[in-house]
């Protein structure tokens, strides 16, 4: 007798397109393959809770993947959810915003939040004299005016700003003067990328870094120098007095360049040439891929990658 052949089962075939595409070529169902699976048929609930649960680079980053997932990412639903995740204290309506606490006193009250609805997030902020310019994940610059007062105590207190702008879109990172009183930092530096025409001859543009410079007062850009398509940065710090102002600049590999700038000349217009330079640590310690920097008025601490070790150094020793 033989042997009777037994059928193997199917596998199923799951449908891995992007849901905002529409179907695949010649995807069409066919007899015995069963319905494509898509996001689309999970409820709109369900995927904001699932995304909800990622850290907030991962919800930017899904949210460029497609059409789809940009529109669920930008969802209020998913920020609130992360941001109850984040800061479980904070009451329901107020989970975006900013607050401002002061350090000792008898006072301990969070006072009120000052909040762009327009902001992805909040990645970083800086408080000036009398403004705050906050950074969100979308690489958009936003400036608060008039959002720090003084109380008749002499404390810095909030205020909801009058009106908040877009500075700059497609920043990166921003420094001010590292002194911690807020009345020197009368500049903003901030590292961007820009779309630059191409040479002559050539056609479509290339996307170089460049430090815009703006004032802290009025939001005016004073200052732009651009460096060339190559290289590509990731962090800014100041060191340094305002005739002698260093930027150190972090790349993606690791490395620190710096250039030297007279702030007392940026509000002049004219151009010139800046000599951008490798930093002592970079070429004495090529091996060595610095993750951060941090820096005040006459040192800059440098933090490795992985950390092995911190690197300190003031801003005249090129280090």
């Amino acid at each position: 007798m033989g042997e009777k052949a037994v059928p193997s089962p199917r596998r199923r075939r799951v449908k891995r397109s992007c849901p905002s595409c529409g179907p695949e070529p010649g995807g069409e169902e066919r007899k015995g393959r069963g319905n494509p699976i898509s996001v689309q048929l999970f409820p709109p609930e369900l995927v904001e809770h699932i995304i909800s649960f990622l850290p907030v680079r991962d919800v930017v980053a899904l949210g460029q993947t497609c059409h789809y997932f940009h529109e669920v990412c930008d969802a209020e639903g998913v920020w609130r959810r992360i941001c109850r995740r984040l800061s479980p204290r904070l009451r329901e309506q107020d989970t975006k915003g900013l607050y401002f606490q002061a350090f000792g006193g008898r006072r301990r009250c969070l006072s009120k939040s000052v909040a762009p609805l327009l902001a992805h997030g909040y990645r970083r902020f800086l408080p000036t004299k009398d403004h705050v310019f906050i950074l969100d994940y979308a690489g958009t610059l936003f400036f608060l005016k008039n959002a720090l007062v003084s109380s008749t105590l002499g404390q810095i207190q909030w205020k909801r700003a009058c009106r908040y702008v877009v500075l700059c879109r497609g920043a990166k990172d921003f420094a001010s003067d590292p002194r911690c009183d807020t009345v020197y930092r009368k500049y903003l530096y901030v590292l961007a990328t820009r779309e630059q025409p191409g040479m002559v001859g050539t056609t479509g543009s290339r996307a170089c870094d460049c430090v815009e410079v703006y004032l802290q007062s009025s939001g005016q850009r004073v200052f732009k120098m651009t460096f060339h398509h190559s290289m590509s940065f990731k962090q800014i710090v100041l060191v340094g007095q305002e005739t002698q102002r260093a930027l150190l600049l972090l790349t993606e590999e690791g490395k620190i360049y710096s250039l030297v700038v007279n702030e007392t000349q940026l509000d002049q217009p004219r151009s010139y040439t800046i000599q951008l330079a490798l930093r002592k640590v970079s070429r004495c310690l090529p091996h060595l891929r610095v993750a951060c920097m941090a820096s005040n008025q006459s040192s800059t601490l440098y933090i490795t990658d992985p950390i092995l070790c911190s690197w300190l150094q003031s801003p005249w020793s090129g280090g």
